[in-house]
Formats: structure tokens, C-alpha cells, sequence
């Protein structure tokens, strides 16, 4: 006997479809929605920069900022947009910029004196409010507690990537869906680290995609938290000897292995990438750079409070603020203070390099002729590209000249607060052991 279905057959079957029909149209609709969004090329946007200063369009360069940022909401370039409307003399335009910025997430008390170009601002509305929610931040950032690792970008990135691997001609659109709907920090890290959808696709589907499906079951956010106790043991050592120190959030992000870690004025950003060496590490289409930088878990600690470092850091002095003196010294004492606060002394492949008295002096000759150049190829930054001495020298230069500065400082706290925040880099290279640098002749 023919068995009949009973209406209620019938009506679940209706709203069965009904529900597939509706689901299946939400996802077309939230497609062309992600589709329409604008997402900005970081590098193209950026191509005028250099000539800024000498074209003076600072008002047109900070229009065409903020009108990239129109979908994204990045409050790194809320913030960029402000620095430039502050040379133009726009104040208000940057209390505008900084309140996006935060409400966009911005998390750095003192931006307002990282704005070189603003010499004062209005006593208006805007401006008393915008100081009375940077106050609030930083009651709330003086607390080693406020420190936690934000892991949530980097769990909800496997799902996107393993899409985009298994379907490359979208590749590109999944990964612009995962800046779009990820947690809001991503959106400042495409600024600082992604730049754009083609960067993201060349390394993690077109050169190695072997390293990511590895890294995915590499991945421990269990192992994460293990690390947590030994990083807040160390904040709480640096805080106690630069009280003024501040403490953001740690953001555990996926990247594109060219950064173990990045301070933005939002918090601090690792790259979760960089933290899968093992045995097992597949090495396919991974550089010789890679290969070496690629860091264990066990080393997330360091790398932390060396970013921790470089929130911290105001530094106003405007005149030598781009040459190499005062880059490798904005990067050494974030080495140094690393050590300073875990008790562990640095020991690299550098320091063993610069052992060799020979190889020190010529060095030491190199950095002393480029002091005050603004060319930091031969000592950041260079992975891959220096063939006749050890890469990012400069770190560990500057690292030697901070460290002999501090144990020469009679008053050591204010030695630290020199250190992140003097108006003359000058001055710590003087109080250093290496003030020779400054002679004629070595």
C-alpha cells in the first residue's frame, strides 16, 4: 500500500524550504554587502606621503584618509588622519579623528602629545571631553590587570582560511569577509601589517599554505595562557620601576609572517603566525628569513614586553626622530628593558657576532657614519636583504647602548623614563659607554 504523507509532512517541508531559501538568500545578500564595503590598498594610499612636507597638502592628504577609512573604521588611520591634520593647524578636525579613533577602539592615553604639529588646542566642548576619555583610559591602562591576550582573531581565522584554500579564486573576497567580521582589531592590523588583500593572499594561499593548515593544529590557546602568569610577573616588575607605565591589550592575530609583533596606538599586536616552530615545521615556500624568525611558543613572553616597550615610548625629539641613532635606540631599550624586567639576560646571534672585537669596531664604524642618516638598511629591518653582516644589527647596538646608559644613571628610575621618553636621543648616546661615536675619529 502507497503510503501517504500527513500534513504536518507537508507543512515541515514547507518551512524546511522556506528556511534554505531565506538562509541561502541572508548569505548572497551578506556577500554583495561585504563585496560593496571599501577596503583600502595601504601602500597606494600611502604613495604621496614623502612628498607631503614638501607639497604642504596636508588638509587633502587627511581628506583622502579619512575617506578611505569610510567602511574599514580603523582607528589607526583615525589616528594617522589627525597627525595630519594637526600639522595643517586643524584642531578640530583632530578632536573629531581622535574620538572616532576611540570609539573605534584607540587605547593610547598620551596621543594627544604624539601629535607634533599641534602646538595647543581650543578650550571647547570637543577637546574637554576628548581629554576626560584619554584620563579615563589611562586610569584604567595603570593597572598590570588590564593586560589580557585577545586570541579571539586567531580562532575564528581557520574557518576563513581553510575556505580560502579550498576555493582560491575567492580567496581574496573570504579574506576581506575575515577583516570585515572578525573582531574589530583586525581592522587595524590591515593598516600595519596586511596593507592588502594581495600580500594576504601571496603568502598564506599562493606560498605557503602548507605552514598554515600545519599551524592550525599547531595552534594551543591553552598554551597561550600558560605564558600569561610568567608575562604579567614581568609587567608588574617593569611597572615598578617606571610607574607611569600603561598596560593595553595583547592582540593574538594571524599574519603574514613578516611580524612577530607591532605596537599600534590601539594595544599590542603578535603575530600568532610566528610562534609555530617545532620539529614537525613544514619549510615549503617559507624564505630563509622566515624560516630563521619563525619563533616557539615558550618566546611569546619577550616579544610581549618588548612591544609592551615601544607603547610606552613618547619621545619629542623632533629633530633627530627619524635618523638611525634614534631608531636603533627606540629599539634597543626594548630589549633592554625586557631583560631588565624578566632577570634573563639577552643572549642572541648578534651578541656573539659583536663579540669578535674586530668585527664590533667595524660595526661601530659603520654606525658612527650613519648616525645621522636616515637610512636604516644596514641596521633594521633588513632580513633577507644584508648579505655582509647579521641582520637587524641595530637592535643589538642599540640594546648596548642603552644598557650602559642605564648602569651609568645615578638615578636609575629617571634613567628608564629618559630612556622611553627623552627629547634628546643625544643624550643617552653621551651617557652611554659609546659616546665615542660622537668623536672624529674612532
Amino acid at each position: 500500500m502507497k503510503r501517504r504523507n500527513s500534513p504536518q509532512v507537508f507543512i515541515f517541508v514547507f518551512f524546511l524550504t522556506f528556511f534554505l531559501i531565506s538562509c541561502n538568500s541572508g548569505i548572497e545578500n551578506d556577500k554583495k554587502g561585504i563585496n560593496s564595503l571599501y577596503l583600502p590598498d595601504i601602500n597606494s594610499l600611502y604613495e604621496n606621503y614623502a612628498q607631503l612636507d614638501s607639497t604642504g597638502a596636508y588638509n587633502s592628504f587627511a581628506n583622502t584618509l579619512v575617506n578611505a577609512n569610510r567602511d574599514l573604521n580603523s582607528s589607526e588611520l583615525y589616528v594617522e588622519a589627525a597627525s595630519i591634520y594637526a600639522q595643517a593647524g586643524q584642531s578640530d578636525s583632530v578632536a573629531i579623528l581622535l574620538h572616532r579613533a576611540i570609539d573605534n577602539g584607540m587605547a593610547n592615553p598620551k596621543i594627544i602629545s604624539k601629535l607634533h604639529g599641534l602646538r595647543d588646542y581650543p578650550d571647547s566642548p570637543s577637546w574637554l571631553a576628548l581629554q576626560k576619555r584619554l584620563d579615563s583610559i589611562n586610569s584604567e591602562l595603570q593597572n598590570v590587570s588590564h593586560y589580557s591576550m585577545e586570541i579571539g582573531s586567531m580562532n575564528q581565522f581557520w574557518d576563513y582560511f581553510e575556505r580560502a584554500a579550498n576555493d582560491t579564486s575567492n580567496a581574496k573576497d573570504i579574506f576581506k569577509e575575515f577583516i570585515f567580521k572578525g573582531p574589530n582589531e583586525l581592522r587595524d592590523f590591515y593598516v600595519v601589517r596586511y596593507i592588502n588583500l594581495n600580500a594576504m593572499y601571496g603568502q598564506m594561499i599562493n606560498a605557503s599554505p602548507e605552514y598554515f593548515h600545519y599551524l592550525k593544529k599547531q595552534f594551543n590557546p591553552d598554551s597561550l595562557e600558560a605564558l600569561k602568569s610568567k608575562t604579567t610577573d614581568w609587567m608588574r616588575n617593569f611597572k615598578s620601576i617606571y610607574p607611569k607605565a600603561v598596560f593595553p591589550k595583547v592582540y593574538i592575530v594571524p599574519g603574514i609572517l613578516n611580524s612577530g609583533g607591532t605596537a599600534t596606538e590601539m594595544g599590542l599586536f603578535i603575530g600568532g603566525d610566528m610562534y609555530g616552530r617545532s620539529e614537525a615545521m613544514p619549510t615549503e615556500g617559507l624564505t630563509n628569513w622566515q624560516k630563521d624568525a619563525i619563533m616557539k611558543v615558550s618566546d611569546l613572553p619577550a616579544l610581549t614586553l618588548h612591544e609592551l616597550m615601544h607603547f610606552q615610548q613618547n619621545y619629542q625629539d623632533t629633530e633627530n626622530k627619524e635618523t638611525v641613532l634614534a631608531q636603533v635606540i627606540s629599539e634597543g631599550v626594548c630589549d633592554f628593558l625586557v631583560e631588565l624586567c624578566s632577570g634573563e639576560e639577552l643572549k642572541n646571534s648578534n651578541l656573539t657576532y659583536l663579540s669578535d672585537q674586530e668585527k664590533e669596531l667595524k660595526i661601530l664604524e659603520d654606525l658612527k657614519n650613519d648616525l645621522f642618516s636616515e637610512d636604516n638598511s644596514k641596521w633594521l629591518y633588513n632580513g633577507g636583504s644584508i648579505t655582509d653582516r647579521p641582520h637587524d644589527l641595530g637592535y643589538t647596538v642599540g640594546y648596548m647602548i642603552c644598557k650602559s646608559y642605564y648602569r651609568n644613571a645615578p638615578d636609575k628610575e629617571n634613567a628608564v623614563f629618559e630612556l622611553l621618553n627623552t627629547n634628546d636621543f643625544l643624550t643617552i648616546l653621551r651617557g652611554s659607554d659609546y659616546s665615542f661615536l660622537l668623536e672624529k675619529d674612532l
